[in-house]
């Protein structure tokens, strides 16, 4: 008789491990809102760097909270190479945003001014679209091969 926490095919590991993967989602999805806001509020505070300042902490909270949930979701051998290696891949879209986010910090540290400029967020919105690009591709690309092995396995059950 088969132990129920190393049964590959349906046992409460996979089910602990698919509930941890929703979980982990919830958890990137929300810390991407928070790097959108975080990006987006200081060219709607006009330039202030108080705001540009409380809105930095936004956007690295969401870049480390999107990067953990992230690595928290890739880990595991439940599925294929390949599923495996695009959860890594969405895993450096969340490394795009925290590097994003320490370019904040630097260039509003080395930069002495009262306004926020381009020139501090230029790095910044930089690696926060190479971020999104790598995101949106891995998501497509993963979203594409689940449900072809969704439906391989269908076929190969109905067999």
């Amino acid at each position: 008789m088969k132990n129920s926490n190393t049964d590959k095919t349906g046992g409460a590991a996979n089910v602990g491990r698919v509930r941890l993967r929703r979980v982990m989602e919830a958890l990137a999805t929300f810390g991407l809102i928070l790097v959108a806001a975080g990006l987006a509020a200081p060219f709607a505070g006009a330039g202030s760097l108080t705001v540009a300042v409380l809105f930095k902490w936004v956007f690295a909270a969401g870049a480390v909270m999107f990067t953990a949930a992230r690595i928290a979701g890739s880990l595991g051998r439940d599925e294929s190479l390949r599923v495996r290696r695009l959860r890594r891949m969405e895993t450096w879209a969340g490394f795009a945003f925290c590097v994003a986010a320490f370019f904040w910090f630097y260039n509003t540290s080395r930069i002495d001014s009262d306004v926020l400029t381009f020139r501090m967020l230029n790095e910044t919105i930089l690696f926060t679209l190479a971020g999104a690009f790598i995101q949106i591709i891995s998501s497509w690309m993963l979203s594409s091969a689940l449900s072809k092995e969704a439906r391989e396995s269908k076929a190969s059950g109905k067999k």
